[in-house]
């Protein structure tokens, strides 16, 4: 995924997360404070009525049944009436009398219609709260204070009564369900506003700088290193990568150009000082031909040949190599003919240089194999051991078939390569003796040996020759 993409995916589950933990909180919060207040509300309603009782007794000796009929829904309650029991209010016996306890009695009927909820107050003397859907009831004990003595044979603190006040909770839940749903829009509507907000800062302050940097490590890979990032500086951490990777560039290219410097100085060198010796035999046979073709003319025209044929290998070798363009053209060819062509195109330097070529063809089955180039790579191998062979000595080259892999080796019992630089020798202009060439033949062969699959490896020891061991995959 993109990084938009992912802060997308990762940020927005948050703020849906944030702004339903902020609407379940502010619920809960307003829940809270509202039931703190029903029962504020209601100590307060019922220390008023427990006052107006008890003036009542003091003044009159009893409570009429017209002041709670007026308090019961007074002040927008929905109930509020006192549960008693004669066990509990202990009258002085002055004031016992018929008519108060016929009403004692239907007032604790009228009590124990509503039921039995809040008979445990008289009991623990603590007050008892019962929250519903639509309304709150506070069931309140009313203790009896010092005043009270004068109509209850009591002590202080012990429970004469309860009163059940009942509060409407219908509009503060509208009000809580309104100011939580006001706080989810603002909550929301915040949040949009910020991923806005953070997209366009996103897109400016992120997503433009990392895709010019994309671009530029894209230009960069393809070599363009004129390339110029073109960020504005900045001291954050993009614009410090971004100067950074401007740095970068610039080192590269100055590598780079003086490695093309130094690489073409080499390749120079290495040709004048190569083709010195081919130009100076040709020269020599055009200024014989030229004052009466003095000696013998074919073998100045042989002479000549070879020269411009040697020239012609270092400059193919050359470009071949710098080119890095090869690709294996593989078929079914027959491995005795594609030996027999090597030896064809070996063995006249072999003669000159007096060295003996002997061919031991093991294998006579096919290969799939790019027959130009595998002879190309093993010519070159044995035109590289030219250089360590002493004359008369031998170069032995052999096939063999292991495992559904052929097997060419090229052996000889020459002077054999320093081990220091045993394994620097597929290296590039990497020239140890005086060779023919510009140190490619090699380098050369090796890619193009791995480049049909197979592999190339060398063993020598010094004084006593060199093996190179071709290995390649049949099919």
């Amino acid at each position: 995924m993109r990084l938009s993409t992912k802060l997308l995916v990762t940020f927005v589950p948050l703020f849906i997360v944030a702004i339903v933990g902020s609407y379940v909180l502010t619920v809960q919060a307003s829940e809270e404070q509202m039931l703190e207040q029903a029962k504020d509300a209601a100590f307060q309603k019922a220390h008023i009525v427990r006052e107006a009782l008890v003036s009542q007794m003091v003044d009159k000796y009893k409570v009429e049944d017209s002041f709670l009929n007026k308090i019961r829904t007074a002040g927008g309650l929905l109930d509020l009436y006192i549960r008693i029991r004669p066990d509990s209010l202990h009258l002085l016996e002055d004031l016992e009398d018929s008519t108060r306890t016929a009403r004692l009695m239907a007032r604790m009927q009228e009590a124990m219609q509503k039921g039995s909820i809040g008979d445990e107050v008289f009991s623990t003397g603590n007050a008892m709260y019962v929250r519903r859907e639509d309304d709150f009831e506070a069931i309140i004990p009313f203790k009896a204070e010092k005043k009270c003595q004068a109509c209850h044979e009591v002590e202080v603190g012990n429970i004469l009564g309860v009163a059940h006040v009942k509060l409407p909770l219908t509009e503060i839940n509208q009000s809580i369900r309104a100011n939580s749903n006001r706080t989810a829009m603002i909550s929301f509507g915040f949040a949009v506003v910020s991923l806005a907000i953070g997209f366009i800062f996103y897109r400016s302050l992120i997503q433009k700088p990392v895709r010019q940097l994309v671009t530029a490590t894209e230009e960069l890979r393809k070599g363009n290193l004129n390339y110029d990032v073109g960020m504005a500086a900045s001291k954050d951490e993009l614009g410090i990568l971004a100067d950074s990777f401007d740095r970068m560039r610039k080192a590269l290219k100055q590598s780079q150009d003086a490695l093309r410097t130094s690489t073409v100085g080499q390749i120079a060198q290495s040709l004048i000082r190569d083709f010195r010796a081919p130009m100076r035999e040709i020269l020599t046979s055009v200024d014989q031909l030229q004052r009466g073709g003095a000696g013998d003319q074919q073998q100045l025209f042989e002479t000549t040949k070879s020269s411009v044929q040697t020239m012609q290998k270092i400059t193919q070798d050359l470009l071949e190599f710098t080119t890095g363009d090869l690709k294996a053209n593989k078929m079914a060819a027959r491995v005795p003919q594609v030996i027999g062509y090597v030896e064809q195109m070996v063995r006249p330097d072999l003669e000159r240089e007096g060295i003996k070529l002997d061919v031991q063809q093991g294998y006579q089955g096919s290969a799939r194999l790019d027959y130009d180039r595998i002879t190309r790579a093993m010519i070159n191998i044995i035109n590289y051991s030219i250089n360590y062979v002493p004359p008369d000595g031998t170069i032995k080259l052999t096939t063999a078939s292991e495992n559904n892999t052929l097997v060419i080796k090229i052996e000889d019992n020459g002077s054999g390569i320093p081990s220091a630089f045993l394994d620097k020798i597929f290296e590039p202009f990497m020239k140890i003796v005086q060779e023919k060439g510009v140190g490619l033949s090699l380098a050369l062969a090796k890619r193009i040996i791995d480049m049909q699959g197979g592999k190339v490896e060398v063993k020598s020891t010094e004084g006593k020759g060199t093996a190179f061991t071709i290995t390649m995959p049949m099919q």
